[in-house]
């Protein structure tokens, strides 16, 4: 029996994601929409997913080589396919592999990630799920320290988190003598609370640069500020 394709379409590129526990989501469509990659010319997605991220990078950035990192085999192999599929396959490079085992030839000028972040407490029993969802696999500390190590002098670690994380990226940065760079608070809507925060930290100290985005302004009625971060992407934006 054939397994029915679940599809997100995109303006440029299509994203099968029927073997994969997380779906397309808007934290994904966000960092990949909002990471600073201008300059990038060799870029490190971490826990691919689907590929989502990638793509958008390699969308963003025509002279940028991807490499993305996924210890999930399925979702491995599912975003090698959305990779392989795409007008960008030749810049795109699947790792089957556990970061904190991965030890690349090269060093990055821009690491993205969508890094798990829901704590111990409450596990998902689907197995897949939790792996893509949970700590469990790959703290914040150790996403963040061992970044570091591969990343250029003049390159950044960009990622998206839950916004009570805040205290806990800015003490991890310190430790490692690193900068945050970048922040950037979102809400669903202008009465809700920040619920996301867009990070990014790099090695070199300047000043930090704030900004807020509100996604929309009743259900489906989205800011400007929103279609403008992702009309390259969505279908309808």
């Amino acid at each position: 029996m054939s397994v029915k394709k679940d599809l997100f379409r995109f303006k440029q590129f299509v994203v099968a994601q029927e073997q994969t526990a997380m779906k397309v989501g808007t934290d994904g469509v966000l960092l990949g929409a909002w990471a600073d990659i201008k300059m990038a010319k060799n870029i490190l997605d971490i826990g691919a997913g689907t590929g989502l991220i990638a793509l958008m990078c390699a969308q963003r950035q025509p002279l940028a080589n991807i490499d993305a990192i996924e210890i999930d085999p399925a979702a491995a192999h599912q975003a090698t396919e959305n990779f392989k599929n795409s007008k960008w396959s030749k810049r795109l490079q699947l790792i089957h592999s556990d970061f904190i085992m991965f030890v690349p030839e090269k060093k990055y000028d821009v690491i993205i990630s969508n890094p798990p972040y829901f704590d111990e407490n409450n596990l998902n029993s689907n197995q897949q799920r939790a792996i893509a969802r949970h700590n469990q696999q790959l703290s914040l500390e150790e996403l963040i320290s061992r970044s570091k190590k591969i990343l250029q002098p003049k390159g950044s670690i960009q990622l998206i988190l839950p916004a009570d994380k805040l205290e806990t990226v800015k003490q991890i940065i310190r430790q490692e003598q690193l900068f945050l760079n970048k922040l950037c608070f979102v809400k669903g809507h202008a009465k809700a609370k920040v619920k996301r925060i867009l990070v990014k930290i790099s090695h070199i100290d300047k000043p930090l640069k704030e900004s807020h985005l509100i996604i929309e302004y009743s259900r489906h009625h989205y800011t400007d500020d929103y279609i403008q971060l992702t009309r390259d992407f969505y279908l309808k934006m």
